[in-house]
């Protein structure tokens, strides 16, 4: 969708003027597409030294989320909504919204890298889905001294703690965890505030809808993206052991008109970005096909590559 720009103060003419690229300054360009980009919801990299977009790592991927901002992956000072596939899927769309939050956080400038992750939810969404594990997140390659974990009573208070999170510009990220199809307050004017919120401090702000479905008919939110995630096979290591976590993803809604679109991604802990797994690497090593299998349930638990500590008398022998 084209952005018009009516206040550009350009005189109406009855017939189409060309300008050529020396007519018009470098300045006026920069400052006219900034404010493109700002209306588009896209907070420019002009604004501070933190990149405006952060990517997934996935080449094609990134290139299919240029849409209008002209730049690969999403932006970074917006709020994105993710939905798990299904009820099941709960576990999978946290942990994605973790890893995005955490991506987000690593691109940063070094001074910028210590910043926390705010993550909000409901009591009683923690007692049926269970709490955030340490173990569990160091696995992932995320330090859970950096995470703090605001516990509400209920969804209007989440919604307040939110407002508050993503207002402060010490936050690396903001994950808003709201459970059911229709929480109490969350609406498209609720959604908007944080949406404004997050092109002015710059904060990553994530919208996790848990314990729905997303083939619900979800209800209308300020969102630049929203995603459906569910569980997907891994590629195994070697005697065919767990692999990394691995993720399908699909977009149903994006700002520029996108959707539709989707990938099958792995993450990797080391380099803290994802990778795209090609139907050769969803082959187990007897070499039977696996692309189309889903994950084993794992209940409330993501899957994890197993830690184990190596016996020196072994290799001695």
């Amino acid at each position: 969708m084209n952005i018009i720009d009516s206040n550009s103060g350009w005189p109406t003419q009855s017939q189409p003027v060309r300008h050529s690229a020396a007519a018009v300054e470098p300045s006026a360009l920069k400052a006219r597409l900034a404010k493109i980009l700002s209306a588009s919801g896209v907070k420019t990299s002009e604004d501070e030294d933190a990149p405006s977009h952060f990517t997934f790592g996935v080449d094609h991927l990134d290139q299919a989320l240029r849409g209008n901002a002209l730049q690969q992956g999403l932006p970074r000072a917006a709020l994105h909504e993710i939905h798990g596939a299904e009820k099941p899927d709960t576990t999978s769309a946290a942990a994605m919204a973790l890893l995005l939050a955490e991506r987000c956080r690593t691109i940063a400038p070094k001074d910028q890298q210590d910043r926390a992750l705010l993550w909000i939810s409901e009591t009683g969404q923690a007692r049926r889905q269970g709490k955030l594990y340490p173990p569990g997140l160091a696995e992932l390659g995320i330090d859970p001294a950096r995470i703090i974990h605001v516990d509400a009573p209920n969804s209007i208070a989440v919604l307040r703690a939110a407002a508050d999170g993503v207002r402060s510009p010490a936050m690396a990220a903001v994950i808003v965890e709201l459970a059911g199809q229709k929480p109490k307050g969350l609406d498209l004017t609720a959604t908007r505030r944080l949406s404004l919120s997050a092109q002015k401090s710059g904060v990553l702000t994530l919208l996790l809808r848990s314990g729905g479905d997303v083939s619900d008919n979800p209800m209308p939110t300020a969102a630049f993206s929203r995603w459906s995630v569910t569980a997907a096979p891994s590629t195994p290591l070697e005697a065919n052991a767990s692999g990394q976590p691995a993720f399908d993803m699909t977009l149903l809604r994006h700002r520029s008109g996108l959707y539709g679109l989707k990938a099958r991604v792995e993450w990797n802990r080391d380099d803290r970005n994802f990778r795209d797994i090609t139907p050769e690497d969803s082959r187990d090593h007897s070499g039977e096909q696996r692309t189309g299998a889903r994950a084993p349930d794992t209940g409330a638990v993501s899957a994890l590559p197993a830690v184990r500590e190596v016996d020196p008398d072994i290799w001695a022998a």
